[in-house]
């Protein structure tokens, strides 16, 4: 099951009818609903709607021109979400300042492509806080891609280890205010270069000493 909600004028959130009407969609995208400040509402949660698992078959998230977008939940779920998730686009969504907490990134054990592109306030995308010292794994995570993002400082700004042990592509193009990547360790065995265009690339032995240097080179 696919379902494209584009153009929406009346559509606040998702609710949890809803997630449950769609235990089974691979696919959905929500484009232009001018009034979507979260994309899923848990508030209206009941113990007979039985919600073992949010849209434990859904594959594809694309989330565009949200302009009221603030949040992904109403309330963190109490259960696993996105277990299958393989694609993640947020584009334009020009309110949103962060995507996930620390302590939800577990589920996303087979997310392998994430993309951010022109989201004006977004400053990391992983935000702890609760101050867990945790370190973030995405086990299956190839390919990254941050593009025009002018508020963007860090991807997480806590000192937990982020592990990739799959990432092979970067590709970081105007993010003024990002000076390291992350502020804890970074394993990442694969990774070897980053892309500043679609032509030229950048490595300076680790993603943090990389993108360093591109912040104080961003003529480069």
């Amino acid at each position: 099951e696919n379902l494209t909600l584009s153009n929406n004028k009346v559509l606040s959130s998702i609710s949890s009818s809803m997630i449950r009407q769609f235990i089974n969609m691979k696919k959905l995208t929500l484009h232009k609903c001018e009034l979507l400040i979260k994309v899923f509402n848990l508030e209206d949660d009941k113990p007979n709607y039985n919600i073992q698992k949010v849209l434990p078959q859904l594959k594809a998230l694309t989330l565009s021109n949200l302009s009221r977008l603030k949040c992904l939940w109403s309330k963190k779920p109490q259960v696993p979400f996105f277990s299958n998730l393989v694609s993640l686009y947020i584009v334009h969504c020009d309110i949103l300042k962060s995507l996930f907490s620390l302590s939800s990134v577990k589920n996303l054990g087979k997310l392998k492509l994430l993309k951010f592109h022109n989201c004006e306030k977004i400053k990391e995308v992983i935000t702890n806080e609760k101050h867990e010292n945790v370190s973030i794994i995405f086990p299956l995570m190839e390919c990254l891609v941050l593009k025009d993002l002018p508020k963007l400082v860090n991807f997480c700004q806590q000192n937990e280890t982020l592990n990739w042990p799959n990432l092979q592509i970067v590709r970081a193009i105007n993010i003024p205010s990002m000076e390291t990547f992350s502020s804890g360790n970074l394993n990442t065995p694969l990774f070897r270069s980053v892309h500043i265009t679609f032509a030229k690339k950048v490595w300076l032995e680790s993603l943090n000493n990389t993108i360093s240097y591109m912040h104080k080179n961003p003529r480069m």
